[in-house]
């Protein structure tokens, strides 16, 4: 999507390669050392973030500039993060269309996202992130820009959700000084600092390294605390001329409070007429989450045509957590029945080894771009969780446990280890038959050995019901593809049609046992990128049909045991645009609708409700039709008041539902968000405003409620910077 930065820094935006960028100056000063950093290109003139002339990887793992990949590739960079004051990724992905924030995957502690009303998946610098559930709370203080590849992209990357591939780069080392600090104080208790210095190693030639480190605390709205600690050094050493290695470590520790209710539905199946601050989610609840990920990058340009990328991650998480789980609307009586809580641990490892290469050669006329890949994956997880029954409550005067003391019985759900290992080898072909017409080829075959092993309760809730051990253990192979082409009238006009496929297996902890066949999908688009105006615009437009199958669902009679029977379907259009009509303002925004719908047969009850009938035909739960998003900026650009920057925005999403029978309903809601910055020397000041009108509104579902979005507030911030 087109994300236009202000225009003093839009001439000096450079495009991400496999793992490192730069900065004109950091290039300039290599040329000058007459030594030149393999892997890193960089761009000159206006090239603006998300354009048709930008370069984001996640769409080809190649240099291919956006014009010529037949597929939607969005693109957030760090300049619209800073100036919409985010910190979280639920705020980050506004600008994004057709992306929703889903709390039945997060549960208020990690984060979890639809696109084109299905799932999507993480990675991190080009590495998978952790899986679709059970995921972790992503901050923004590390990270360069944020790339979307729409739909399945497993034929680059393996594991990839249906809705897409969201990939997060980070911040890379730079040989040039500097150094960026400051803090954020604002509504519900928040505040926040960090540090983040670059330069070149002393008494270590050739070696440039980084430290980013950042603390958070906010008492939240609704009691929904945060706390986190992080630190991410890395170091890029150059090896010789043609060679780098590049090592990073992040360190994280992530205490949040999470929220599985919101506000509940009432037994009319309305939004419970309670205050917006109403606490129905256990005191108890708690999220304690640390991640520990080390990385090695190497990076060799054997000549002009040939390079090769190997990249080796280990990634060790613990998650305790105890939190909310079952609950029912009000019923007749104003009660919400059948809560439960998890009381859970687990201790995972991944581990990832790639091998790419990119080959550029030419068949007579024709030029190609060619990537192969190998790639091993490991995933060992130790996991184990008790279910606990709590007491009915009243929805209108709630009154909540203090401690896990007090459910009315607890029993153990599972004790378990799933593993798996996966080998893949995968080929892309980028093919220009001329200037004008472009061909893509992927292919991606993945051979999958998992297993899930433990004790397992048939029924959690029951008062009786016998632990059984058992075992899960399979071998999967599967071939994923993409394809697509490219017609380009003119350097500022594509037009493309693209159709991919995707296959994994869920290895998430959240079910009671894994699937024994692997999640499928596919999508077929068709769009349009253009650049109008003398490159003061940017349209692009993709109209797109994307499906889902094989995702678990829970039936009835099956003792709560999720079964792999779900299927969707999403139809749509999406837009998103950029507009810089003069020096210093900005436009950008972006909108889609569509028509998800739920394609499997299965039946579902509403037991308050007594209702039980097929979901066939009814909406994917949390998923709205329609969405839009706008955010513009002005920045003066002379005299006394020159660095003085004012920004507003409106965010718009329709209804959607809580529930797969389509009972329960999520409200729309338009918000205003406005902000108000100034630039001096080496000092930026900035305050940020949510929520102008202090609309009560609800973000998205929850089980059998609906998650209030945050009142009026207001956020300043103070930062430093050293070049």
């Amino acid at each position: 999507m087109p994300l236009p930065v202000r225009a003093q820094d839009a001439t000096a935006q450079n495009s991400v390669t496999s793992q490192e960028a730069v900065t004109t100056q950091d290039a300039e000063k290599e040329k000058e050392k007459n030594a030149t950093l393999p892997e890193i290109k960089v761009t000159t003139g206006r090239v603006r973030p998300g354009t048709i002339e930008d370069v984001a990887r996640t769409g080809s793992k190649t240099d291919t500039p956006l014009r010529d990949i037949p597929a939607t590739v969005n693109v957030v960079p760090a300049s619209v993060l800073k100036e919409q004051g985010v910190i979280e990724m639920n705020d980050a992905m506004r600008n994004v269309s057709s992306v929703q924030p889903l709390m039945g995957g997060g549960y208020g502690f990690a984060n979890s996202f639809t696109s084109r009303g299905l799932a999507l998946s993480f990675f991190r610098d080009y590495i998978p992130d952790g899986n679709l559930q059970n995921n972790y709370f992503r901050t923004m203080y590390d990270i360069e820009r944020i790339e979307v590849l729409k739909g399945p992209g497993s034929a680059l990357f393996g594991v990839a959700g249906p809705g897409g591939s969201l990939n997060l780069v980070t911040k890379q080392p730079r040989y040039n000084f500097g150094l960026s600090a400051g803090t954020m104080l604002g509504s519900f208790g928040t505040r926040n600092g960090y540090m983040d210095v670059t330069g070149a190693i002393p008494y270590l030639p050739n070696v440039a390294g980084r430290l980013i480190a950042d603390m958070e605390h906010t008492d939240g709205f609704r009691g929904l605390e945060r706390n986190i600690v992080e630190a991410s050094p890395s170091f890029t050493w150059r090896l010789a001329d043609d060679k780098t290695l590049h090592i990073d470590y992040d360190h994280r520790e992530l205490k949040i409070k999470p929220d599985n209710y919101g506000i509940l539905f009432d037994v009319n199946s309305n939004i419970a007429n309670v205050s917006r601050d109403t606490r129905y989610y256990s005191r108890f609840n708690k999220t304690d989450h640390t991640i520990n990920r080390l990385g090695l990058t190497h990076h060799w340009t054997i000549s002009d045509t040939l390079s090769m990328r190997t990249a080796f991650v280990y990634d060790a998480r613990t998650l305790a957590l105890v939190r909310n789980a079952g609950g029912n609307q009000g019923d007749g009586n104003g009660l919400s029945t059948a809560r439960t809580a998890y009381q859970q641990f687990d201790n995972a490892g991944y581990t990832t080894l790639q091998n790419e290469f990119i080959w550029k050669t030419s068949t007579g006329p024709v030029k190609h771009t060619f990537l192969g890949g190998f790639e091993y994956k490991n995933v060992d997880i130790n996991a184990a969780r008790s279910t606990y029954v709590l007491r009915d409550i009243n929805i209108f005067n709630p009154v909540v446990e203090t401690s896990l003391n007090e459910a009315v019985r607890g029993a153990p759900t599972f004790d378990r280890r799933i593993n798996s290992d996966q080998v893949s080898f995968y080929a892309q072909d980028q093919i220009d038959l001329s200037e004008q017409f472009k061909i893509r080829l992927g292919i991606r075959n993945d051979l999958v050995h998992y297993s899930d092993k433990g004790l397992q309760r048939a029924n959690p809730t029951a008062a009786i019901s016998p632990t059984r051990y058992r075992e899960i253990v399979q071998t999967r192979s599967m071939t994923t593809y993409s394809t697509g082409g490219v017609y380009q009238p003119t350097q500022n006009l594509a037009f493309y049609a693209g159709y991919s496929t995707g296959a994994f297996i869920n290895l998430s902890t959240e079910p009671q046992a894994l699937s024994t066949a692997p999640e499928t999908s596919d999508q077929i688009e068709v769009g349009t990128k253009m650049m109008l105006f003398d490159g003061k615009a940017d349209l692009n437009v993709a109209l797109f049909q994307s499906s889902r199958n094989n995702y678990f669902v829970t039936l009835p009679g099956s003792g709560n045991i999720p079964t792999p029977d779900g299927k969707d379907r999403t139809r749509g259009v999406e837009v998103s645009l950029g507009f810089r009509p003069i020096a210093g303002w900005s436009i950008i925004g972006n909108g889609v609708v569509m028509d998800p719908e739920t394609r499997a047969g299965n039946v579902a009850t509403n037991s308050v409700l007594g209702i039980t009938r097929s979901v066939f035909g009814t909406r994917p739960v949390g998923v709205a039709t329609t969405m839009g998003n706008l955010w513009t900026t002005y920045e003066i650009q002379s005299g006394l008041a020159r660095g003085l920057m004012f920004g507003f925005g409106v965010t718009y999403k329709g209804n959607s539902y809580a529930d797969s029978l389509n009972l329960l309903k999520v409200p729309s809601y338009v918000v205003f968000d406005a902000a108000a910055s100034y630039r001096i020397k080496k000092v930026d000041l900035a305050v940020n405003i949510k929520n102008l009108t202090d609309k009560t509104y609800y973000t998205n579902p929850t089980f059998a409620g609906a998650l209030p979005g945050n009142p009026l507030s207001a956020f300043g911030s103070i930062r430093f910077n050293f070049n």
